[in-house]
């Protein structure tokens, strides 16, 4: 899509820059939406939340391309503006607003996390005193919360019992 219609363009930030690019682009009179939510992140052996880009990298910009293109693109802050040349990609307002519609606070929510296992599936244990082992699915429990996993990263075959929340495909 070519960007005459001042639609939403898809901003490259430099790397770690999201904010700043929010930033430089708003001081021009762009409107700017960088979508935040609450991270967890590790930290030593504990995990703690923050507020961080639901795309890191990407912010998304709504001008006139014939006004803003080349300030917008020189901003600091910017890496590039996603397209080729002065076929730029443009956003739907449909799609801005679906991920507008699920903020809270200025934060977007995220969908809960739910992973169907199979046995035999690759799992890495992302949460509580295990955090980081690996292992093999084996079972799920019949309260649907917990499930049995042969943990692989140990020097001898060991199974586990784990809540499923602590559980993610290791892809």
């Amino acid at each position: 899509m070519n960007g005459g219609d001042g639609g939403w363009y898809i901003v490259c930030s430099k790397s770690k820059k999201d904010f700043e690019a929010e930033k430089n682009l708003s001081r021009l009179g762009i409107e700017v939406y960088l979508p935040l939510y609450k991270k967890k992140k590790k930290k030593g052996k504990n995990k703690i939340e923050v507020i961080s880009p639901l795309f890191p990298g990407y912010l998304f910009a709504r001008f006139k391309f014939e006004h803003f293109f080349q300030k917008a693109r020189y901003s600091r802050g910017v890496k590039r503006i996603l397209g080729n040349g002065n076929n730029l990609w443009l956003i739907e307002d449909e799609k801005i607003n679906d991920i507008k519609a699920r903020e809270e606070n200025g934060l977007v929510r995220l969908r809960p996390k739910i992973e169907v296992f199979s046995p035999g599936d690759p799992v890495i244990i992302d949460e509580g005193d295990f955090d980081g082992w690996e292992g093999i699915f084996f079972e799920d429990f019949p309260d649907e919360k917990r499930a049995m996993i042969m943990l692989t990263n140990v020097s001898y075959t060991n199974k586990l019992i784990v809540p499923k929340s602590y559980l993610t495909l290791n892809k």
